[in-house]
């Protein structure tokens, strides 16, 4: 039929002028492949669409039996905070999101009975579908490459049609389970559903690919010409999917060169071109691609929103850009011009769906207590739009690092005089450099720019090595731990163990597919290049773009503060396309070899082999990965907000440092009504001027603004204190005012004065320079309005905060569980304050511990780091009371950590263990000592000691070693003392450190004599 169609449309009449003719003629177009087998007897259709809805089934069990059931950590908080209340996230927002979470938030009434936090099970739900939906769609798209090949079903045998679709099932059920994209469908976050729209759009390209086929075909053979085919609504909803995307996350934009490649090879690309003519047609894909994603990207995107804000008059230049666009629309189509048709079509229907950023304006405009950036003018969307807060990378062209000079940024000389050149403000002049890699001039990072070698380096080693590569080696050959900065491995060869399982948690994070899902995806890949290389160079620029094009944008310095592999999914996707079809290929290449068999034996080894590829690639990724992916029954996240919470007095400020004290935080304020008087500063965000002006006069519900002394006009131009210069700081104190349930009723307040009075040192800022922060200006201005009007509202700094950020306030500082408050006399009770027995043992009585002890429960190397901090929190706690005589209050808090967060599940630190150590030995309890001491603190020190390879190494495990020296020593366990010398002595292979008990009773015996008296003096 398609031959007979060919033959026809040769013989018809050129196509008028308006048509474009060279664009969109089939002359000579490679035709589907002749039937040369019986087709299958069988429903095939019924058979594809049970295996479709087969694949969908079995990735949502999965994800249902895994899904996250509350809020977990990172941005999962403020996701579901914002859903369900309609507020303004981090940029550059998700305003669909929002509203389709705001919609599945209705649905929280049918999760009561199956999560304690329904809202937030109902919110997870979207990636758990979304997610579930994109798996069926890898399938589909796998088979529709097939089919490319193959012909269509109609034309296929019973083993063409379980080959297609066992090659389907075998690369989205592989993707299904591979660590990354299983991390994200069962959260609450934008990346879900960002794939969901990658897949999508793939789906329908393939899909107007074939309906462009047949359509043209069918006039073709009546002789007509095509105005503007109906298979055209593929692409139109590909664009307005584009749109909806912008709503989410910009990631799917980079599906477009996916798009423009396949358009290509559809609609102009010609057998009988010379592959120089093919080449160059690629390349001008590639950059009509390109234009078009900066027209979206930021054109669309960033600058409509500037234009209308420079405009004066947004409303009006949004009519004016709606009516520009209907008159395009109609006058292309009155005009019979289908591709500029095409094209207004599209960019109306991208409009529409990026218009719903109108929500980000709306909702900001009613100041709900999440209003980041607070986009409610023109100017501050803009800013909103472009992440300003994140400040800039440079992409092309910027500042490098300098290896002469150790910084970033070589200053430009006057060629004859060497002068250094200065700008319009006096500022010197510095050099750019293309494409530069190492450009972040905080000292941590120039720290690390110092072991490469050069830029390419740089991006060899960590960007593109470190930061991708070994993410997509997690995802097809294995990973060796959750620990930060993991390598991949493969379970083949030497075996590659950087860190102590302790826990469940720890050994199931190691995972070992022993490189089976990469070499059936090379074979794929291979296979695909060979049998259809055009729509195999199209996945390959989606594998690339989304990948390696990420890591080229994104620049990213070193040290991150968490694994980014959730960024690199689509590319992940895309090869797992090649899984699939290196499926197909190698039953294809078993059957071809039994093709003088009977059909039914063919059939029976293709199932046989389909059944063993399955089982030994997405079968052994499920089984290796579902343990460490199961998030059902963790309640940490809210459990840790809700104690930090009720670590506070009422009407409390609490100071947060970044996502994980913060987020769920805002999540169980907003959405479980905690503790709603409390107000949640965040100190990555006091850096901003918007925030500090949104604290200073906006409520955030039962919480009143907070009053500061910096003015409206000192807030919009602070800026960092550089050069600071150390200061005593004085506050005002009124005794009579200063009253409180846990001041007035349980703590000594003898010590309060008329003022407050410290240094404020300042941060290090290389050398003997000194910097304030804006964050360190904003809280102190807080504290010292606060002071002013007579400490009205108790001011805390979270236990997660680092020292540098507490403004040498530790001498002030009153230890209430997760949180320090800071009082207005001294304590002097440590970095983390004096204890007042009553107030802890009030605050703990209401802690959570939901799951701590509970080993079938997975926790992340994260979640393991926060359950730790209970025990630091409580050891210091501990050692409080026994200073004040309350020895079995304070053995009854270390039982009751060591039972709800047990150490079989939460492994303890080394540092939980020492201040655990010090609390039993302020009770004078050996045992406790040695207990705790061994064997986890003895094998930190080990482990270091075996492991240093540098000066500072062997010098922190001489430090880990001389405390558990001192430790055993002070409380006369010598022979765990000598055990301990036993163990250094079979690590350095020396040994001269062995010493028996006795030796050492006598050596402390000696070192604790009185010294002899001179009679002569």
């Amino acid at each position: 039929m398609r031959q007979s169609c060919a033959v026809m449309f040769v013989s018809q009449k050129q196509s008028p002028r308006w048509y474009f003719p060279r664009l969109w003629r089939l002359k000579n177009r490679p035709l589907a492949a002749p039937l040369t087998t019986k087709p299958d007897g069988m429903n095939g259709k019924l058979i594809d669409r049970l295996v479709a809805a087969g694949v969908f089934l079995y990735a949502l069990v999965i994800y249902l039996l895994t899904m996250a059931e509350t809020a977990p950590f990172w941005d999962s908080g403020e996701f579901i905070a914002s859903v369900y209340r309609l507020q303004v996230m981090h940029p550059p927002g998700a305003p669909f999101y929002i509203l389709l979470g705001r919609f599945f938030t209705f649905l929280a009434p049918l999760f009561g009975g199956v999560s304690p936090e329904p809202v937030a099970f109902s919110v997870n739900l979207i990636s758990v579908l979304g997610s579930a939906v994109t798996v069926v769609l890898t399938h589909l798209v796998i088979v529709r490459l097939v089919r490319i090949w193959k012909g269509t079903p109609e034309t296929w045998s019973g083993v063409d049609r379980l080959s297609a679709n066992a090659g389907g099932v075998i690369g989205a059920l592989a993707f299904a389970v591979t660590d990354s994209f299983w991390f994200n469908a069962v959260e609450a976050e934008v990346y879900a559903l960002s794939m969901l729209f990658t897949a999508l759009v793939v789906w329908l390209i393939l899909r107007w690919r074939e309906a462009t086929l047949d359509e043209e075909a069918a006039l073709r053979a009546r002789g007509e010409h095509p105005f503007g085919l109906k298979a055209d609504r593929y692409l139109l909803l590909i664009a307005y999917l584009f749109g909806l995307a912008i709503g989410v996350h910009l990631l799917n934009l980079l599906a477009l060169f996916f798009v423009a490649l396949v358009v290509f090879f559809t609609k102009v690309d010609r057998e009988d071109w010379t592959p120089l003519r093919r080449w160059i047609g690629i390349a001008v894909a590639g950059v009509v691609a390109a234009v078009i994603f900066f027209a979206v990207y930021p054109g669309i995107i960033q600058w409509l929103p500037s234009v209308a804000d420079a405009m004066g008059s947004p409303t009006l230049f949004f009519l004016l850009l709606v009516a520009l666009v209907t008159t395009g629309v109609v006058v292309t189509q009155r005009r019979r011009m289908p591709i500029a048709n095409l094209a207004m079509l599209s960019l109306a229907v991208i409009l529409l769906g990026y218009s719903t950023y109108g929500i980000i304006l709306v909702r900001s405009a009613a100041d709900p207590p999440i209003d980041l950036n607070d986009p409610e003018t023109g100017e501050a969307f803009v800013s909103y739009l472009k992440r300003e807060q994140y400040g800039s990378t440079p992409l092309l062209f910027g500042a490098n690092y300098d290896p002469q000079t150790g910084q970033v940024g070589r200053y430009r000389t006057n060629p004859v005089t060497g002068q250094v050149l200065v700008d319009e403000e006096g500022f010197p002049e510095v050099e750019e450099e293309f494409l530069p890699r190492r450009w972040s001039q905080e000292p941590s990072h120039l720290a690390v720019y110092r072991q490469y070698t050069s830029d390419w380096d740089f991006f060899w080693s960590y960007q593109l090595g470190h930061m991708y590569v070994r993410y997509f080696m997690w995802q097809f050959a294995g990973k060796a731990s959750d620990v930060q900065d993991s390598p991949w491995i493969s379970g083949i060869g030497p075996d590659v163990q950087t860190v102590a399982f302790r826990s469940p948690s720890e050994r199931a994070s190691r995972n070992v597919y022993f490189g089976l899902p990469l070499l059936l995806g090379l074979i794929g890949m291979a296979f695909h290049f060979i049998r259809d290389w055009r729509r195999a160079f199209a996945v390959l620029i989606l594998f690339l773009v989304t990948g390696i094009g990420i890591i080229l944008y994104l620049n990213q310095p070193p040290n991150q503060p968490r694994e980014r592999d959730y960024s690199y999914v689509a590319s992940f996707f895309a090869f797992s396309l090649w899984i699939g079809l290196g499926a197909t290929g190698l039953l294809e290449l078993a059957t071809d070899a039994l093709k003088e068999q009977a059909a039914s034996m063919r059939k029976g080894v293709a199932g046989a082999m389909a059944l063993v590829l399955f089982l030994a690639v997405p079968g052994l990724m499920l089984t290796q990965n579902f343990d460490d992916h199961d998030r059902s029954g963790r309640r940490l996240a809210s459990d840790f907000a809700r104690n930090m919470l009720e670590s506070t007095a009422p009407n409390a400020i609490i100071f947060t440092n970044g996502d994980n004290d913060t987020y769920p935080l805002w999540y169980l304020q907003d959405v479980m009504g905690v503790r709603r008087d409390v107000r949640v500063v965040n100190l990555s965000l006091l850096n901003t001027a918007w925030y500090i002006q949104q604290l200073k006069e906006q409520w955030a519900l039962d919480s009143p603004p907070i009053p500061m002394t910096l003015s409206d006009d000192e807030i919009a131009n602070i800026r960092p204190a550089y050069n600071y210069q150390p200061t005593d700081i004085t506050l005002p104190v009124n005794p009579e005012r200063f009253v409180d349930e846990t001041i007035r009723e349980l703590a000594d307040t003898t010590g309060i004065g008329s003022s407050m009075t410290w240094r404020l040192e300042g941060r290090p800022f290389g050398g003997e320079r000194r910097l304030l922060y804006v964050s360190d200006l904003a809280s102190l201005s807080i504290i010292q309005e606060n002071a002013r009007q007579g400490w009205p509202r108790p001011i805390y700094f979270a236990s997660t905060v680092a020292s540098d950020s507490e403004l040498n306030l530790q001498p002030f500082f009153q230890d209430e569980g997760l949180a320090r408050r800071v009082l207005p006399f001294r304590t002097d009770g440590g970095p983390d304050g004096r204890v007042v027995p009553e107030i802890s043992l009030r605050r703990f009585a209401n802690y959570q511990f939901r799951g701590l002890a509970d080993p079938d429960v997975y926790y992340d190397q994260n979640s393991r780091n926060m359950g730790d901090t209970y025990r630091r929190v409580f050891a210091a706690a501990a050692v409080g009371m026994v200073e004040q005589g309350r020895t079995e209050e304070a053995r009854a808090l270390l039982q009751r950590v060591n039972e709800e967060v047990s150490p079989e599940v939460i492994p303890p630190s080394y540092l939980s263990l020492i201040l655990t150590a010090q609390a039993y030995e302020a009770m004078g309890d050996t045992a406790g000592v040695v207990n705790t001491l061994k064997p986890m603190a003895e094998d930190y020190a080990i482990n270091a000691l075996e492991s240093a390879r540098t000066t500072a190494q062997q010098d922190e495990a001489a430090q880990y070693i001389r405390f558990i020296q001192i430790a055993y020593m002070r409380t006369q366990a010598y022979d765990a003392a000598s055990e301990f010398y036993d163990r250094i002595a079979e690590a350095t292979n020396d040994p001269s450190f062995r010493i028996t008990p006795e030796e050492l009773r006598r050596e402390a015996e000696t070192a604790l004599a009185p010294a002899p008296v001179d009679e002569g003096s």
